[in-house]
Order: C-alpha cells, then structure tokens, then sequence
C-alpha cells in the first residue's frame, strides 16, 4: 500500500532533530526478572519532553494531593458513593 502525501502532513517540518535525545532501552518481561534482555527496540525522548512530562505530573499532582489533604484534615472531604458504584458497575 502506498500513501500519498497529497497535503504534506507527513513531511517532519515540526520535527527537531538538531538537539540531542536521550534513548530509553525498552522495558521487557526479562528486566523485571532481573537477567538481561536481548538488544531490543529503544524509544527515543528528547530532553525537553522529559523536562514538561516531569513538570506536568509534579505540578497536577501535587496540587490535587494538597487539595484532597486539606479537604480531608478539614472534615470537608465528602465520599460520593454513588460516583464510585457506577465506577465499579462501567468496570473503570
């Protein structure tokens, strides 16, 4: 099958490949077993992606866990029963 790239979404022009990445090794059944995987795949993750994927996930947790913490220390914290039953009922 061949596309063909009629709009030119396909041509990398948002794509930086001047800076230098890191390369993660991909994550395999043998590493959690603790003997060494064969040469595998490996991901490629540029600094900055790291740097706004750690930003992102300290920031929006931090400041959820606060919020749920002072809620609960303050005896505002209110369990809504009936959003965890249709959690369980959907199966998420």
């Amino acid at each position: 099958m061949r596309i063909h790239d009629t709009y030119g979404r396909f041509d990398n022009k948002g794509v930086d490949t001047t800076s230098k990445a890191q390369v993660l090794p991909k994550a395999d059944a043998d590493d959690a077993k603790g003997t060494k995987a064969a040469q595998g795949d490996a991901v490629t993750v540029s600094p900055q992606a790291v740097e706004l994927a750690k930003k992102a996930a300290d920031t929006a947790d931090a400041a959820k866990v606060e919020k749920l913490r002072a809620a609960i220390e303050g005896g505002t914290f209110k369990v809504d029963f009936q959003a965890i039953a249709k959690r369980i009922v959907d199966g998420g």
